[in-house]
């Protein structure tokens, strides 16, 4: 849609929220890893809704659920084919170098 700043305006405000929630909920309350975890969730919800105004102002409607066409998952396939195969051969090789260094002993894991 060649919209470079609606995302920008939302990655800036998620982060804001994300570091003030993190300061707030984990230094002040206490709340340790639950803090982070709760700011992270308010602040991508907050990024979501703003890609979705971002969206209305485009005139498309993000709040509309529909049923693809047949040839629509096929597209998808085709464009983000290549990213996946490269991403799962990424997990593939950090899962098998971890099951390697597992099976070495424990100060090799450790080491790991």
């Amino acid at each position: 849609m060649k919209d470079s700043w609606g995302p920008l305006k939302a990655l800036a405000v998620a982060s804001v929220i994300n570091g003030v929630g993190d300061v707030i909920l984990c230094l002040y309350l206490s709340y340790g890893i639950a803090g982070a975890t709760w700011a992270t969730m308010v602040s991508q919800v907050v990024a979501g809704l703003m890609m979705i105004e971002a969206l209305k102002d485009k005139g498309y409607n993000g709040y509309v659920i529909f049923v693809p066409s047949p040839t629509e998952p096929f597209q998808i396939f085709k464009l983000t084919g290549p990213v996946f195969i490269m991403m799962m051969s990424k997990v593939k090789f950090c899962s098998l170098l971890v099951y390697i260094a597992t099976s070495m002993g424990t100060q090799t894991v450790v080491e790991h």
